[in-house]
């Protein structure tokens, strides 16, 4: 990705709620995590963006860690948060996720974003009840300290930008990229212990809790 001298992507800039992510701390979430061996297209579709981010300076996330941020635990980091308010909020979690279906959505197409490349994801109905679920039950366990994360438009991140660069030519070796949509089933969301490395650019994580969607309790 050419620097130019109007750059329009800059380095993410990982958060807490709406303030930086403090360094060395790790925050609660609750994920959508892509299956790699079950979503094959979707991994391919992925693929395909990273083939052309090559030589850009783009953190590419590789198949274990994509995911869709449903939510981010705020009032404490997760070193604070014990074993036993773990397990609570798991299970609340679980009693209200009894109540969604599993559902399909369509990620893609790819677009070159101010932070890094993301693929758009839709329909919004089911993943806005699923955020509205989560959120709820994160209220009930936790208070509204808990649920300050400033949400944005359903999308799976492929590529933390680095540095600041001009995004219109990997925008247009993105939109070469066939097939431009895959499907991702979302049958469970997972609680998880994320770390952030600003440095590296990578967002990894550890599973607490798995949490099922309606019958697979």
């Amino acid at each position: 990705m050419a620097v130019s001298s109007l750059p329009n992507v800059k380095p993410f800039q990982f958060r807490r709620a709406d303030s930086p992510w403090p360094p060395g701390t790790t925050l609660l979430h609750v994920y959508v995590l892509v299956q790699p061996e079950r979503d094959r297209d979707l991994t391919r579709l992925v693929d395909g963006g990273h083939a052309v981010l090559e030589g850009f300076p783009v953190s590419p996330v590789p198949h274990e860690w994509l995911h869709l941020t449903i939510d981010q635990i705020t009032d404490r980091p997760a070193a604070e948060i014990s074993q036993d308010e773990r397990d609570s909020l798991a299970a609340e979690l679980r009693i209200r996720a009894a109540k969604l279906a599993p559902f399909t959505v369509t990620v893609g197409s790819m677009l070159s974003y101010h932070s890094g490349v993301i693929a758009d994801v839709s329909p919004d109905g089911d993943l806005g009840a699923l955020y509205e679920t989560v959120h709820e039950g994160i209220r009930a366990v936790r208070g509204d300290a808990a649920v300050r994360y400033p949400h944005s438009l359903p999308h799976l991140t492929i590529g933390y930008a680095r540095a600041e660069a001009d995004s219109d030519e990997v925008q247009r070796r993105l939109r070469r990229v066939r097939p431009s949509h895959a499907t991702l089933t979302v049958d469970k969301v997972h609680l998880v212990d994320v770390t952030a490395d600003a440095e590296a650019q990578t967002i990894t994580w550890e599973t607490v809790a798995p949490i099922a969607l309606g019958k697979n309790q």
